[in-house]
């Protein structure tokens, strides 16, 4: 018997030693859309990574959850947001085209992804200012309607006449889905001959000797495990301010997460039957919609069910309240005043689109809880750290602060935390320009601020 108990203690202790003596080049953590597209990007630049995933490989929580993301373009000159759209638009053409060679037939598209439709814009009249910033030199095709007649001959929509609406058409605006496209990030990854490994949740992240030890239990054993690795991507969403409080602790202090809502109404079945053809129709191709007011209702559709009514997914940017428990705030059920609050917006939607729905009309269908990670200005990070001798650590990345911007620019946040990584650069304007807003320095400047 002692010899048995020897003998596996020998084994576990090989194991062990094996498990630790393997170093990654790269891990990536967090198999969101973020850590999904940084790891695609580092594997079509030949790279060696391991990405990690606390969930299964079909999503039940967090900020990716869904089917339906608003993806638009529109913004003033020189925008990082419009730059980071329509440069993730392009690397997800780079995807697909990977993902059909070799294939003896076209399997994937970017219609899988993306569902081009126009993509209302409403704003008050105390805007015109930046309306005009927005418009001026615009080259993404729009629509703009200054006053209620243009409003009803170009749109068919009824608005007041302090109300300023636009429409932006460009192919891939519309909505993306995140659900497909983080299927598709992993194939491409495990099609790159890199690893993806589900139910891993990271317990622990510290630096020793150069190198980072990455401890892991596994959620559906709760065995433990310790991995190493040259370099580390962090891309945890709301989790990355405890994942990386051992090696970089400022991120607490910079990255809020905040809770929000999303509604999923129907419009109930003998309203939706009695809408002529023209209205269906219009209302479909009303969406997606955001009020840039002080809320910021946004609305899109998310699917359509099993009778091909529409299923809106509803939210407010800025509705904004306190988590207590981050491990369950994804399942906190949405409040009555919140279904309300969502039911209203949609009704004064519809009004506008001289629609005959009123808020009665609604049902909801069902609802969710989601997190922004909020930094102070709204802009997220794409850094290398900052170590405790205030020098630039090449070897860690972190995508954090995504206070809905995050789905539409997915791509371009990961080929430029990708380059980060392996210490490319690109020499253009925008590419520098988003750089900067996102990265080291400003991290810098930031850090140096917390206490002030």
């Amino acid at each position: 018997m002692k010899r048995l108990i020897l003998l596996l203690t020998v084994i576990l202790t090989l194991i062990s030693c094996s498990t630790e003596d393997k170093i990654e080049d790269i891990v990536v953590i967090g198999g969101g859309l973020m850590g999904s597209s940084t790891a695609w990007e580092l594997s079509k630049y030949g790279q060696n990574i391991l990405l990690i995933e606390q969930q299964d490989s079909v999503y039940t929580f967090g900020s990716s959850l869904g089917e339906a993301r608003i993806s638009r373009s529109l913004g003033p000159k020189e925008d990082i947001f419009s730059f980071l759209q329509q440069t993730s638009v392009k690397e997800t053409k780079h995807l697909i085209d990977f993902l059909n060679r070799g294939e003896l037939q076209e399997l994937h598209s970017m219609q899988d992804i993306y569902t081009t439709s126009p993509v209302t814009y409403v704003y008050s009249q105390s805007q015109l200012k930046d309306v005009e910033n927005l418009l001026d030199g615009q080259l993404d095709r729009y629509e703009y309607a200054s006053n209620k007649e243009e409003a009803e001959e170009k749109f068919g929509m009824k608005i007041s006449d302090t109300t300023l609406v636009i429409r932006e058409y460009k192919e891939y605006t519309g909505t993306l889905n995140p659900k497909v496209l983080i299927k598709k990030l992993h194939r491409g990854i495990r099609k790159s001959g890199n690893r993806i490994n589900y139910n891993q949740k990271v317990t622990s992240l510290k630096k020793e000797d150069g190198v980072y030890k990455i401890k892991i239990k596994d959620a559906k054993t709760g065995t433990n495990k310790t991995i190493l690795s040259k370099k580390v991507v962090a891309a945890a969403g709301p989790y990355n301010g405890t994942l990386v409080k051992d090696v970089a602790p400022y991120f607490s202090d910079l990255i809020n997460p905040k809770r929000l809502f999303l509604s999923f109404l129907k419009i109930k079945s003998d309203k939706y039957n009695i809408l002529t053809s023209e209205q269906k129709n219009r209302l479909r191709s009303s969406y997606p919609v955001a009020y840039i007011n002080s809320e910021i209702f946004y609305s899109m559709i998310e699917k359509y069910d099993e009778s091909n009514r529409p299923i809106l997914k509803v939210g407010g940017h800025f509705l904004r309240t306190e988590i207590e428990d981050l491990d369950r705030v994804w399942k906190k059920e949405l409040t009555e005043q919140e279904i309300l609050w969502s039911k209203i917006n949609t009704a004064d939607y519809f009004a506008k689109l001289d629609l005959p729905i009123k808020s009665t009309d609604l049902e909801f269908a069902k609802g969710y809880s989601c997190v922004y990670s909020l930094t102070e200005s709204e802009i997220p990070y794409v850094s290398q750290a900052i170590n405790h001798s205030i020098e630039v650590d090449s070897s860690f990345v972190l995508i954090g602060g995504m206070s809905g911007v995050g789905a539409k620019g997915s791509l371009a946040y990961g080929l430029i935390a990708a380059d980060f990584v392996l210490g490319n650069d690109n020499n253009s304007l925008m590419y520098q320009k988003a750089k900067s807003a996102l990265g080291t320095q400003r991290l810098m400047n930031d850090i140096d601020n917390i206490d002030k």
